[in-house]
């Protein structure tokens, strides 16, 4: 694999303050996630992962595609809430 891996992750919510009082918003949940990850394969987060954030619901901000190798986007609560207020669609989902 071809490092450092270059993530952008797209934040498309915020997370219910609860949550974000534990672990922060997404892209520090999900640097925590992807660096853990990375260290279990044998990769060193620090060297290997290069991670960038983007508020893409309020500051439309995004990621200049030439300098990425992936996306994760985050869910949004509305989704959650859909998917909840939807049963007959979770097995597709899931």
């Amino acid at each position: 694999m071809k490092t450092p891996l270059r993530i952008a992750i797209l934040q498309c919510d915020t997370p219910p303050p609860d949550v974000v009082a534990l672990y922060g918003a997404y892209d520090r949940i999900f640097t925590t996630l992807l660096e853990k990850a990375a260290a279990g394969l044998g990769l060193d987060p620090k060297t290997d992962l290069e991670l960038s954030a983007f508020e893409v619901v309020t500051a439309q901000e995004y990621p200049n595609l030439e300098d990425i190798d992936a996306v994760l986007i985050s869910g949004s609560s509305k989704s959650h809430d859909q998917l909840l207020s939807a049963p007959n669609q979770r097995s597709s989902i899931y």
